[in-house]
C-alpha cells in the first residue's frame, strides 16, 4: 500500500492575506483530526469550544438539510461574519441498508454506542455475511455573504472485520482508535483496520481526511482570490479570538528549537507535541523538501535520489531558505523545526535566530527499527539491512554524523511516550525535571576546540587550500599549537567521508580533501566558540 505524505500549500504560507477558518464541533478527537490535516497544508484551524453540540442533529432532515440547519443555528448564535465549517459522519452497511436509505446512516454515533461487535457480526451473518461498508464524511462551509453553504464529501469503501480489534488507541492521533467504527473497518485494498494504521498509512484511506482535503483545495482557491489587488479581502487578524481553543498558556516568543536525529528517533513526535502542548509552530523539513520537489518537478521514486538532486542543484540550505521564506513571521513567535539533514541548514537558521537551540534525539537502532516496523512509515523498507542503508543515506548529507557536536541538549528516547513527553517538556521549558531521565542540557560543545581533533584536522585542510597527507596534517596542527598525530588524523577523517574526501591513488600516500560540508562544520564550530 502506498503511503501519502502531505506537503504544505505555498499560498497559505506566502500570501499577505490569509483566511481564518473555524471548525464548530464538540468532538475533540474530530477537531484534532481536522487540525492535523489543515496544519500540514499550512492552514491554522481555530476551534469553537462547546460543552454541548453547537447545533441540534435532526437526522430525519437528511444530510444536506441537517448541515444547512446547523450552519443557520451557529450563524444566529455567533454571527454570520466568520468563515466556519461543520462536519457530519455517516455509515452505510450494505447488507443492512436499502437502495434509498443508509443504515445506520447519520445516526452512526448513537448506533455504535449501543451496538456490540457480536451483535453486528450476527446481523451481518444473518443477512448473507455481506460485510461491505462505506464510511462517509460531509462538510458544510459557511462563507459570509452566501445564502447557502458550500458542501464537500469524502468516503471510503471497505468491509467490516471478522473479529474484534486488539490494538491500542494511538495517543497522538485519537481518531485512530479501536473505540470507534474505525476499529471495525478495513478499507478496500488494505490488510489493516483504519484505526490501527499509522497517520501516514491512514492519510490516503481516511474518509474524513479525503473530505478535508477537498475543503483545503477550495480554501486554497479562495486564498488566491483574496490576494488579488483590490478592496475585497480581510487581513489576517493579529490577535486571537477569545473563542479560539488555546492548548497552552505558555508564551513561546523566545523558544526556538531545531530537532535532529536518525529515522524513527522521535523528531516528528517532538515537534507535534511541542506544537500541541506549548503552542510552538512546528515545521517538518521533509514536508518542505517535498513542496520544493513538487514545484521543481522532481519526482524520482527513490526519495534519497530526489533529495540529493534537489540539494545539489539548489544548494544544501535550500530547505532552510524555503522555511524562512514561508514561515518568517510565525517563526518569530517560537518554533520547532525537525529533520534537517545538512550542516548548512543549521548554520542558516542560527544566523537568523541566534538563540536557537539544537536538540539531538537519540534511540538505539533496535528501538528505531521496531518503531519503523510498527508504524510502517517508510513502506519500501522491510529489513534491518534496508533500514541501515537508510541511515547511511541520511549520513551522506553531512549533518547526522556530527550532529551531537552542535547539540545544546540531548534526549535518549527509549521509554514510553509519556516519559518522552516529560523530556520534551524539560527541553522546551528549560526547567529540569528529576523524573525525566535521559535528558542532558548544556552539553555543547561536546568537545572543546582544543580537544576536537576533527575540527583541528579540517581547519588544517581548509587553510592549506589543497589535499594533505596525514603527516602534513600532523605538521600543520603542530604549527597551530595542538598536534593531531598522523594516525589519529586518519581515524577521525575516515569516519566522516561527507566532510572530507579520502583520495587514494596507486603509488601515492593517502590524502584528504575538505568538502563544503566540512567547511560548514568549521564555520559553525567557530560560531559556537567565537574565540577558537
Amino acid at each position: 500500500m502506498q503511503h501519502s505524505r502531505p506537503t504544505p500549500r505555498e499560498l497559505f504560507l506566502t500570501k499577505e492575506k490569509q483566511l481564518t477558518v473555524f471548525f464548530y464541533t464538540s468532538n475533540l478527537a474530530k477537531f484534532l483530526h481536522a487540525r492535523v490535516v489543515l496544519d500540514r497544508s499550512g492552514l491554522v484551524l481555530q476551534h469553537f469550544r462547546s460543552k454541548d453540540d453547537p447545533y441540534a442533529e435532526d437526522y430525519s432532515l437528511g444530510k444536506k438539510a441537517l448541515l444547512e440547519r446547523a450552519i443557520q443555528e451557529i450563524s444566529s448564535s455567533v454571527g454570520a461574519g466568520s468563515l466556519f465549517f461543520v462536519e457530519d459522519t455517516s455509515l452505510r452497511m450494505e447488507s443492512l441498508s436499502t437502495p434509498d436509505e443508509d443504515f445506520p446512516g447519520l445516526a452512526v454515533k448513537e448506533w455504535f454506542a449501543r451496538t456490540s461487535f457480536d451483535e453486528l457480526d450476527t446481523a451481518l451473518k444473518q443477512s448473507g455475511n455481506d460485510r461491505r461498508a462505506t464510511v462517509k464524511s460531509d462538510v458544510a462551509l459557511h462563507i459570509p455573504g452566501l445564502v447557502h453553504p458550500v458542501f464537500f464529501h469524502g468516503s471510503t469503501e471497505g468491509v467490516v472485520a471478522n473479529t474484534l480489534p486488539t490494538f491500542e488507541e494511538n495517543p497522538r492521533y485519537p481518531w485512530l482508535t479501536p473505540k470507534s467504527f474505525n476499529g471495525w473497518f478495513i478499507p478496500n485494498g488494505c490488510d489493516k483496520r483504519l484505526g490501527e494504521m499509522s497517520l501516514e498509512e491512514s492519510w490516503g484511506q481516511d474518509f474524513r481526511t479525503r473530505c478535508l482535503e477537498e475543503l483545503i483545495s477550495r480554501l486554497e482557491e479562495y486564498t488566491a482570490l483574496l490576494n488579488i489587488s483590490g478592496p475585497y479581502y480581510v487581513r489576517k487578524a493579529s490577535t486571537e479570538s477569545p473563542q479560539q481553543l488555546r492548548l497552552s498558556a505558555l508564551d513561546p516568543v523566545s523558544t526556538a528549537l531545531m530537532v535532529v536525529g536518525h529515522t524513527c528517533a522521535g523528531k516528528t513526535t517532538f515537534g507535534e507535541y511541542a506544537n500541541h502542548k506549548h503552542g510552538l509552530r512546528f515545521v517538518e523539513a521533509s514536508s518542505i523538501l517535498g513542496l520544493i520537489e513538487d514545484k521543481l518537478g522532481i519526482h524520482n521514486p527513490q526519495p534519497f535520489i530526489a533529495a540529493k538532486e534537489t540539494l545539489e542543484s539548489h544548494g544544501p540550505d535550500v530547505v532552510a531558505r524555503k522555511i524562512l521564506e514561508l514561515y518568517r513571521q510565525e517563526l518569530e513567535r517560537g518554533f520547532v523545526i525537525s529533520g534537517f539533514r545538512t550542516i548548512e541548514e543549521i548554520e542558516l537558521i542560527r544566523d537568523h535566530f541566534p538563540n536557537v537551540r539544537v536538540a539531538f534525539v537519540e534511540a538505539s537502532e533496535k528501538t528505531r527499527f521496531q518503531r519503523h516496523i510498527e508504524r510502517e512509515r517508510i513502506p519500501a523498507i522491510h529489513t534491518l539491512e534496508e533500514f541501515r542503508r537508510r541511515d547511511q543515506e541520511q549520513w551522506s548529507f553531512g549533518l547526522l554524523r556530527v550532529a551531537e557536536e552542535f547539540a545544546d541538549a540531548k534526549i535518549v528516547n527509549e521509554g514510553s511516550l509519556d516519559d518522552y513527553y516529560r523530556k520534551i517538556d524539560a527541553i522546551v521549558s528549560g526547567i529540569e525535571d528529576p523524573s525525566a531521565h535521559g535528558v542532558s542540557t548544556n552539553v555543547h560543545p561536546k568537545h572543546t576546540v582544543d580537544e576536537n581533533q576533527l575540527y583541528r584536522c579540517l581547519v588544517a585542510l581548509e587553510s592549506s587550500g589543497r589535499p594533505l597527507t596525514c603527516d602534513e596534517i600532523e605538521d600543520r596542527t603542530r604549527e597551530a599549537g595542538n598536534t593531531v598525530r598522523h594516525n589519529n588524523a586518519n581515524k577521525v577523517l575516515k569516519r566522516v567521508p561527507e566532510l572530507a574526501r579520502r583520495l587514494e591513488l596507486e603509488g601515492t600516500r593517502v590524502r584528504y580533501e575538505i568538502l563544503n560540508p566540512g567547511r560548514a562544520y568549521v564555520r559553525l564550530m567557530k560560531a559556537y566558540t567565537p574565540n577558537c
